[in-house]
């Protein structure tokens, strides 16, 4: 469900990156809106239900991936399908924000940087690390940017609480507001989540656990922007 607003103040994006779920939270100066990038049928049909019923949301959007292995089989070489399949996942993401802000006012941009935990392989940090490039100077080259920042997941969960909590740690932590952040209140996808789910789960489904760590980088970003004005 897309929207569109316009206006004259300072965004806020922040990107949760990975190739199969980017989560994305754009907050405009009186709202958030929460954007996943999500690969086709992820999870169970009970997740994929929440996912639909997530995209119904005002201010969630669900952008379904295309079929990245069908398009590789169209080009002789993996590597420059790579490529291709960056170029998309920047164009479709950007399209998708260009729809909630104006790209002329000025943005502030940020990704979580990966974890020195991260269990990925070599050539799945190497293939996120160019997809992240491309996002960043596609971004750059359409918006009004006034910076891209990279923040450490540890200093993310410490601005909700504690530097080594896991992800339902911080789930709970969204869950309950604990940073009392009223626009987060107003959410329509924070009271989703509050209600549909709550606050005691065994796993996060897609896209919720990308989102919630694009919203705390987003309302950290908030906070040093302002030190910093």
């Amino acid at each position: 469900m897309l929207l569109s607003v316009k206006s004259s103040r300072m965004n806020f994006i922040t990107i949760d990156f990975s190739l199969n779920s980017p989560g994305i939270c754009v907050f405009d100066g009186s709202k958030y809106t929460f954007i996943s990038y999500l690969k086709a049928n992820t999870g169970s049909k009970k997740e994929q239900l929440i996912q639909s019923n997530f995209s119904n949301l005002k201010d969630g959007v669900l952008i379904e991936q295309p079929d990245f292995k069908s398009h590789e089989q169209a080009y002789s070489s993996v590597e420059f399908a790579k490529i291709q399949r960056y170029v998309t996942t920047s164009e479709e993401i950007l399209e998708t924000v260009a729809e909630i802000i104006n790209p002329s006012d000025e943005c502030v941009f940020a990704f979580e940087g990966t974890s020195f935990g991260s269990k990925m392989g070599t050539n799945n940090i190497i293939d996120m690390a160019a997809g992240a490039a491309i996002l960043k100077f596609m971004i750059l080259e359409e918006f009004n940017v006034k910076t891209i920042e990279t923040v450490a997941p540890s200093t993310i969960k410490k601005h909700a609480g504690k530097g080594n909590m896991n992800k339902l740690m911080l789930w709970e932590k969204f869950i309950d507001n604990s940073i009392e952040d009223t626009y987060l209140t107003n959410s329509e996808t924070h009271s989703f989540c509050v209600k549909e789910l709550g606050r005691d789960i065994k796993k996060i489904p897609k896209p919720f656990d990308d989102l919630v760590d694009a919203y705390f980088l987003n309302h950290y970003l908030q906070g040093i922007s302002t030190t910093d004005a």
